[in-house]
Order: structure tokens, then sequence, then C-alpha cells
């Protein structure tokens, strides 16, 4: 993809992948449908929009919109069809206005931490405005597109295109998209908490009320290739899953204290990265998961199966969790790096109200790998001052001078196959040259990191 509108070194999902040996690690772990389920490119879309004349292409922020026009506008042209195409974020509020309206869930200056919104997608428009997207039955073919155009009450076949959220991460570090009713793309971390609080719990909170009614799902990542099912495989597909065994697509990160052993052990990564410090296995809200026709795949995100069958995905947990997936799996890579940030989650109550989250973090990490002088860092050390630990971290901060976490966090020595219980409201952390599988109880993003030590240290 143009590196104007991707930024990562990571590979793009391939348009085709091979069988992966028995006993070898998949990075492209697909779910079998039935041959030609799967179609790629615009030609088929527009097959599908000529056949029914009018149809509403809605979708997930970060689709890239223009794309996605052009590739159907050259297919109509080529066979001499007049389209008229409506744009549904032309009946946006002013991105003022939105401003204002999500301003109290993200948290005010802090550069990480917002509170989940309670708005639903329709508070981003004017009724006025949906309601004057009229078709025109003047004109071959009828395209009402953009996020949103679902809430219009158009009864026409559906298209929704997904994006992969890491596929919206890495365009949001290229500046490439904006966030949902945003004028222009801002700093990729405030971007982001305004995914995380704002944009992803709406959009799903619509996506949910859409599964159901999808004709077609096109998967957008790829550079102007669209692959694509019907929504029958979806829902069939999203059935057979709840009821089997199924693996998501992970994905990896570099990181400060990142190591060596994924890098070295893991086939079909890219190497043009320092270190990986994560593998995500298992991170809802962002993992997808991958469909797969003889070698062709499509991604969808991880919510799709949540949406509709929850139940069978949690069973007796589904009434206390709904469609919050509660786990959360990853790899932690140490090896020749460093000290992971000394930190901890904070617990239940403080958690609720302060986030509106269901639930904290509860985790602990299991060692799958060590090399020599390995520690995990778990738990004060007995006696410890709780607000003169504070003070010293503040005058760390400040003066940017180093700090003996020895002093303050227990320190214990790392063998294969330890596993250590970490509750929320411990202070923990991984020692370098450690191979974490950390398995957690989570929401995701919060982890209050209290120190970070030198990563040649």
């Amino acid at each position: 993809m143009d590196s104007e509108k991707r930024k990562s070194t990571q590979f793009l999902v391939p348009d085709h992948i091979s069988e992966t040996p028995k006993g070898t690690y998949d990075i492209y772990p697909g779910f079998s449908v039935a041959e030609n389920a799967i179609q790629t490119g615009y030609t088929g879309l527009a097959d599908f929009i000529e056949i029914h004349k009018t149809v509403m292409i809605d979708g997930y922020v970060g689709v890239f919109w223009d794309d996605l026009r052009q590739g159907l506008d050259r297919e109509f042209k080529a066979r001499g069809i007049d389209v008229l195409w409506h744009d549904v974020s032309h009946a946006l509020k002013d991105s003022d206005v939105i401003d204002g309206l999500i301003e109290p869930y993200l948290g005010g200056d802090d550069p990480l931490f917002g509170k989940r919104a309670v708005l639903d997608l329709d508070d981003f428009f004017n009724t006025e405005g949906l309601v004057s997207l009229a078709r025109d039955p003047s004109v071959n073919i009828n395209i009402l597109f953009g996020t949103g155009a679902g809430l219009c009450a158009w009864e026409v076949p559906l298209v929704y295109v997904d994006v992969p959220k890491n596929e919206i991460q890495f365009r949001m570090r290229a500046g490439s998209i904006t966030n949902l009713g945003a004028k222009k793309a801002g700093p990729h971390k405030s971007m982001y908490k305004r995914f995380y609080f704002v944009d992803w719990v709406i959009l799903n909170r619509h996506k949910q009320q859409l599964v159901s009614k999808i004709d077609v799902l096109v998967d957008d990542q790829r550079p102007k290739k669209p692959f694509w099912t019907t929504g029958e495989c979806l829902r069939n597909s999203l059935v057979q899953m709840s009821e089997n065994v199924f693996r998501v697509r992970p994905w990896f990160e570099p990181g400060p204290w990142g190591g060596t052993w994924i890098k070295e052990n893991i086939d079909g990564l890219s190497k043009d990265v320092p270190n990986y410090a994560w593998s995500f296995e298992l991170i809802v809200p962002e993992n997808g998961l991958l469909l797969e026709d003889q070698g062709k795949v499509l991604e969808f995100s991880f919510d799709f199966l949540m949406f509709q069958e929850y139940k069978n995905v949690l069973g007796e947990a589904a009434d206390f969790f709904g469609y919050e997936f509660p786990i959360r799996f990853d790899y932690l890579d140490t090896f020749d790096g460093g000290n992971l940030s000394i930190q901890v989650h904070p617990k239940q109550e403080y958690f609720v109200r302060e986030f509106g989250e269901g639930f904290t973090q509860d985790e602990c990490y299991y060692i799958l790998d060590t090399k020599e002088n390995a520690d995990v860092y778990l738990g004060f050390r007995e006696g410890v001052d709780g607000q003169r630990f504070r003070e010293a971290l503040e005058r760390s901060a400040r003066k940017a001078t180093p700090l003996n976490m020895d002093n303050y966090v227990q320190a214990i020595k790392a063998k294969k196959h330890d596993l250590f219980l970490i509750p929320g409201g411990t202070v923990h952390g991984s020692g370098k040259n450690n191979l974490v599988l950390e398995i957690s109880a989570t929401p995701y993003i919060f982890t209050f990191k209290l120190y970070l030590r030198s990563v040649h240290t």
C-alpha cells in the first residue's frame, strides 16, 4: 500500500495463504468456507449493485471511501451505466458540534484515558440531512454510501465495509484517516483515545444492529482490492465458529523493551523492525477473524462473532459480560531486550466509576521461555510506604533520574513454566530475558505505568 496511507513495518494480509506445516505457528489462521464463497475485486460488487439498482454501502471508521467509489465508478463507466452517489457524510453535524458532544468522554488533558461514550451514531447526524438523502428514480443506479448509511430508511440491500483495527491504527499513524466526524487527522495518540472511547463504542453498537441485515461484507484492508462475501456466508460461519474451535489472527508490535524471541522463531513476520514486544493473540476489541476459501482470506472484526453468537461463545458467563469478550492473552517478549514498565491495573470499583467499563483487569504471567538472570517484579517489598513511593516516582520523572526499583518492588527469579498470579491493584512487570504468556481478564488498555527502566539495565 502507498506508504502515505499506511505507516507500519507489518505486512498486509496476503491475497492468498499457503497451508502451514503441522506443528508450525500459523500467523494467518483461517476458518474454511465453501469454494468460491470469497470474491475479489470491484467487478463482482458492481454486478451485485447492477442487479439491485439501489444499495446502501455502510462501513466502519477508517474505510478509504474514495478508493471504493472510484473503483466501482470505473466498472460502471465501462458498462455505460449512470450512477448517482449519495454521500451520507453530508448529513453529519458540524465538527465543532460533534467535538462538544464527545468532550465529556475524552478525559480532558489526560493523554490516554477517557470514559466509554453513551451515545448512538445518529447523535452525530442531522435528522433533516438524513431524510433529505432520497433516491432519484431517473438514474439507473443510486448508491447511498459512507459510515452511517444504514441509518437511512432505505429498504434496499446493504453492503457493509469492515477494516481490521490494527489497519485502522496503521492508517491513523499515517494521517490518512480521521476520527468519526472530524475535519482532519490529529496526533495519533489523541486519535486512538477518541477511537477507543467514542468511535469504536458507537460504531460497534451500530454494527450490532446491522449484522442480521448485511447482504455483502467487504474487507477493505488491501489497497484498492476489496475481498468480499455474502452476509449469509458470514452469519453461517459465525454459527459454526461459535460451536467449534476458532482462533483469531494475531498481530505484532515492536516496543521500547521488546526482544528477539518472536523475531527469530516465528516465520512470516517482517524483519524490518528493531524487536517485537508483543504478539497480540486475542485482544478484543482489536483482533479479527479470517475466512479462508482455497487460500483466499477475508478478515472481519471479532465483534461480529460476539454480536451474533455471544451466548455460544461465553456460555454461563454471557448474562454478565454480554457482547464483551473478557479474556485477553498475548506474548510479551523481553529476550535480550529490557524490563517492562513497573505497572498496576486499577481495582474493580475504580474501573467502573472512572472509565465506564464493566470489569477490571486481573492477570497472570506464564513463563514460556527464559534466558539467564530473568526476573518477574511482583508486589511491594515489606514495609514500603505508598506515599514515599509515589514521591520517589514523581521526583524521578521530574528530574529524569533513575530510581532503584528493587528498593520498592520484589524481584522474583523466573524459570520456564513458572506461573505468577497478578490480581488487580498489584504492582508488577516482567524483567528482561523472558517470553511471557500473559493471560488477563480485561477490557484492554487500562494499565497504569509507574516506571520504565532503561532497556540497557
